[in-house]
C-alpha cells in the first residue's frame, strides 16, 4: 500500500476520532463529574497523538501531546474543570481536523499560531507545562485508571479478592499502595468491602477491617498479579481467579446475576427461584428483603458486567466481518442494483406478453430471478440506512458555540435519534438543519433577561424530534422563544416588492414568504444571519430531495418547522394504478387495502363510500389530474392512511405490485401538484409516483 493510501486511511479513522471526540467533550461539559467520560476524551486524544506519529504526522503528534498533557492534569485531579478548558480543547480538536484536511500541514515543526494558542491554552486553565507528573494515591472508590498499553489479543479480565490481615497496619504495610501496584498492571475496578468494620465504640484505629474485590483487564499473567501480594500473603487472604473460564462456561456470555449469587454462597436456589417469580429486578428484591448486601450486590453486578466485558473482546477479537467501505461504492451499488430492478421488470414484461406453453420455464426462471433481486434490493437499502441520531448530535457544537457568542443559553433536546434514513437523504439534510438551527438560536431563542421578564426559564429549548410514517420521515425542529410576527414578515414583504399592501394573505402564506431568496426581517447583519440566504437554502434542499416545509408559530412562544422527507431517494415499493390511459404508482407503505367502487351503484355527490363500516372520503384521481376520457363501469379505489386518516384514491385499475426505482423530476415539473418523482416501466415508459399527503391536503383545502 503507497504512503497516501495510508494516510487517507488514518484520516478516515481520525475524523471518526474526532466526532467521538466532540461528542464526549460537550457529554463532559454537561457531566464534568463523570470519570468515564473524562477518561474517553483522554483515550481519543492519545490515540490520534500515537497514530498521527505512526504514520508521520509529527505536528499533528505534537500538538496532540500537549492538549493529551492538559487533559491527564485534569484526570489526575491537578486541573480543575472548567469551561475554558472544554472550550478550548474543541478548539483544538477543529485545529487537528484542519491538519487532517491538508496531510502537508500535519508534518514539520509547530508554526507560531499553534504554539501561540497552546501558550493561552494553558494559561486559560491554569496549567504549568513545568509540572511534575506524579501519579496520585488509589481511590477507595469504583473507579477506573488508565492503563498500561497492552495489545488487546493478550488482555484478560481477573477478580482478585484482597483481604488484609487484622495486623497489617501494624507490620508497616499500606494496602493501598498494594493496590496502586495492581493498577499499574492494567485498567482497574476496585471495590472496597466495610462489612467487617465495627461500631465506632469497639474500633481501633491500628486494625485493618477493609477488603477489596478488584476487577483487573491486564496482559499480566497469574503469578504477576500475585507477585503483588508475596509480601503480605503469609497475613492476607487472596483469592486470583480469571473471569475468561467464567466466559467459557456458557455460549451466552456467562453467568447471569442469580448464578453468581449463589456461586458466592449470598443466596440459595430456594430463594433464587422464589425471587425470580417476582416483576421487579432481581438486585432491587434482594436488597430490600436483605437477603444481600449493597455490596454484595455491586460486587456481583461488576462481575456480570466485567464477564460480558471480556465476552464482546472475546468476539471482537474474531470477528472479521466487519469493513470500511467508501460511500461511493455504496452509491455505485444502489444504482447497479436500481438498473438491475428495471432490467427485470422489463424481462416480466416480456416474457407475459409472449406467454406460451414453450417458455413457461423461462416464466419460472424470471419469477426466480426476481426473488433474488428482492433480497439484493433489501440487502442494499438496509446498508445504506444509518440513524440520525449521528447527524443530531453534531448539532451540540453549533448550538454550544452560537448561544455563547449571542449571550444567550440554550439546551439542545434531541428524540428519535435512531430513526434511519438513506445516507444520501441525511448528508443532504445537513445544510437545512444548520440554518434552521441558527435561525432559531439568533431570531427565536430570547436574550435571558428578555425570557425573564417574559415569565420563563433563562435557558431556552431547541427540540429536534425525529419519526417515520410510512415512506416519509419527519424532522421537527421547535424552539420556545419569540414565535414568528407575522405583521413584521408581511411589512417586510411589501418594502421588498414580494407583495403588494392590498393582497390577502393567509397565515401560511405570510410564513412561506421567509423562504424567498434575500428575505429576512433582520435589521442588521451578523455574523450569524440576516443575510436571507438561510430559509432559502432549507427550500431549495427540500425540493431536490422531494422533501417539504411546514411552518407552526405562535406569537412569543414558539416556532415548529417540520421538513417531510422521503425514506430513500432509491428504490421503493409500489402499487401501479392506471388512469386513463397513463400509469402511477401510489406508495405501498402509506397503502391500507382496495376495493372496487361502481360509480352507478355507489355514486355519491359528497364522494363518500362506506369502507369497514365506516364512511370513507375519496379523492376522484381523473378530477384531480383532468384526465378526459370515458370512465370504467367499475373502477377501483386505493385506500390509504394519511396522519391516522383513511381516504380513498380512485383510479381507473390496480394493476399490482411494482419495485419503484425512484428518478427525479426536471425543475420544470418540480412544483407539479400530487406528483413527486416517477419510475420507468418495464416496458420503457414513464409512470409518474403520486405525492399521496400532498393530494389529499389540496382536497382538504378546496373543501375549506
Amino acid at each position: 500500500m503507497s504512503d497516501s493510501k495510508f494516510i487517507e486511511t488514518f484520516k478516515e479513522e481520525a475524523l471518526e476520532l474526532l466526532g467521538t471526540l466532540e461528542e464526549k467533550l460537550l457529554e463532559l461539559e454537561e457531566y464534568p463529574e463523570d470519570k468515564e467520560i473524562l477518561s474517553a476524551v483522554f483515550r481519543v486524544m492519545h490515540t490520534i497523538k500515537g497514530s498521527s506519529a505512526m504514520f508521520g504526522l509529527d505536528r499533528i503528534s505534537s500538538f496532540s501531546h500537549e492538549v493529551e498533557s492538559i487533559l491527564s492534569a485534569l484526570r489526575d485531579g491537578k486541573l480543575g474543570f472548567s469551561k475554558a478548558l472544554i472550550g478550548n480543547t474543541l478548539v483544538a480538536r477543529d485545529m487537528i481536523l484542519e491538519m487532517l484536511e491538508r496531510p502537508e500541514n500535519g508534518t514539520g515543526a509547530m508554526p507560531e499560531e499553534l504554539t501561540r494558542f497552546l501558550d493561552d491554552f494553558r494559561n486559560a486553565v491554569g496549567f504549568k507545562i513545568q509540572q511534575e507528573r506524579v501519579s496520585p494515591a488509589p481511590e477507595t472508590v469504583v473507579g477506573e485508571k488508565e492503563p498500561k498499553r497492552h495489545k488487546a489479543a493478550n488482555l484478560e479480565t481477573w477478580r482478585i479478592r484482597f483481604k488484609p490481615g487484622k495486623d497489617m497496619f501494624r507490620r508497616g504495610t499500606n494496602p493501598l499502595a498494594l493496590i496502586g501496584e495492581l493498577r499499574n498492571l492494567g485498567e482497574a475496578v476496585c471495590i472496597p468491602l466495610f462489612g467487617d468494620v465495627p461500631a465506632l465504640a469497639d474500633l481501633d484505629p491500628e486494625d485493618c477491617h477493609t477488603a477489596w474485590e478488584i476487577f483487573l483487564t491486564t496482559a499480566a499473567t497469574e503469578n504477576d498479579i500475585r507477585d503483588v501480594f508475596i509480601f503480605v500473603e503469609d497475613c492476607s487472604e487472596i483469592h486470583v481467579e480469571r473471569l475468561g473460564d467464567l466466559v467459557d462456561e456458557s455460549a451466552s456470555g456467562g453467568k447471569k446475576l442469580g448464578e453468581i449469587l449463589v456461586a458466592e454462597g449470598k443466596l440459595d436456589q430456594v430463594e433464587l427461584d422464589r425471587v425470580l417469580g417476582a416483576q421487579k429486578r432481581i438486585g432491587e428484591i434482594l436488597v430490600e428483603e436483605k437477603i444481600v448486601s449493597t455490596t454484595d450486590l455491586k460486587v456481583a453486578l461488576e462481575e456480570q458486567k466485567q464477564i460480558q466485558k471480556a465476552q464482546k473482546n472475546k468476539l471482537a477479537a474474531t470477528d472479521m466481518s466487519t469493513i470500511r467501505v467508501k460511500s461511493e461504492k455504496l452509491d455505485q451499488l444502489m444504482a447497479l442494483v436500481g438498473e438491475l430492478v428495471t432490467i427485470h421488470a422489463r424481462i416480466m414484461q416480456t416474457t407475459s406478453n409472449n406467454r406460451n406453453h414453450e417458455n413457461d420455464e423461462l416464466i419460472s426462471i424470471v419469477e426466480q430471478f426476481g426473488r433474488l433481486t428482492d433480497e439484493l434490493r433489501n440487502n442494499t437499502m438496509s446498508i445504506r440506512m444509518i440513524p440520525i441520531g449521528t447527524t443530531f448530535s453534531s448539532f451540540k457544537r453549533l448550538v454550544r458555540d452560537l448561544s455563547a457568542e449571542l449571550g444567550k443559553t440554550v439546551d439542545l433536546v434531541t428524540e428519535g435519534g435512531e430513526t434511519e434514513l438513506d445516507k444520501t437523504v441525511i448528508e443532504k439534510l445537513n445544510d437545512p438543519l444548520i440554518h434552521i438551527i441558527r435561525n432559531s438560536l439568533d431570531h427565536g431563542i430570547e436574550l435571558p433577561e428578555t425570557r425573564r421578564e417574559r415569565g420563563k426559564p433563562e435557558t431556552g429549548v431547541i427540540s429536534l424530534r425525529a419519526s417515520q410514517t410510512g415512506a416519509s420521515v419527519y424532522i421537527t425542529i421547535e424552539d420556545d422563544g419569540n414565535g414568528l410576527d407575522v405583521e413584521k414578515i408581511r411589512n417586510k414583504a411589501i418594502a421588498k416588492g414580494l407583495i403588494k399592501s392590498e393582497d390577502v394573505l393567509s397565515e401560511q402564506d405570510v410564513y412561506r414568504l421567509v423562504f424567498a431568496p434575500g428575505f429576512s426581517t433582520k435589521e442588521q447583519v451578523s455574523a450569524v444571519s440576516g443575510r436571507g440566504v438561510g430559509m432559502d437554502v432549507v427550500n431549495r434542499q427540500m425540493e431536490m430531495i422531494n422533501g417539504t416545509v411546514e411552518i407552526e408559530s405562535r406569537a412569543g412562544e414558539f416556532t415548529r418547522i417540520t421538513l417531510k422527507i422521503p425514506l430513500t431517494l432509491a428504490i421503493i415499493d409500489g402499487l401501479l394504478v392506471r388512469i386513463g390511459k397513463e400509469h402511477f404508482v401510489v406508495p405501498l407503505s402509506v397503502i391500507v387495502g382496495c376495493l372496487e367502487y361502481n360509480c352507478a351503484r355507489d355514486g355519491s355527490e359528497r364522494n363518500i363510500v362506506i369502507f369497514h363500516d365506516r364512511q370513507l372520503p375519496f379523492i376522484n384521481m381523473r378530477d384531480f389530474f383532468s384526465i378526459s376520457g370515458d370512465r370504467p363501469s367499475i373502477e377501483q379505489m386505493v385506500v390509504v392512511n394519511i396522519k391516522n386518516l383513511h381516504v380513498g384514491i380512485l383510479v381507473d385499475q390496480v394493476i399490482g405490485g411494482n419495485q419503484t426505482v425512484i428518478k427525479p423530476l426536471g425543475k420544470l415539473f418540480r412544483q407539479a401538484e400530487g406528483v413527486s418523482s416517477a419510475t420507468v416501466l418495464g416496458d420503457g415508459s414513464v409512470a409518474l409516483i403520486l405525492d399521496v399527503e400532498q393530494i389529499v391536503g389540496a382536497r382538504e383545502r378546496d373543501a375549506q
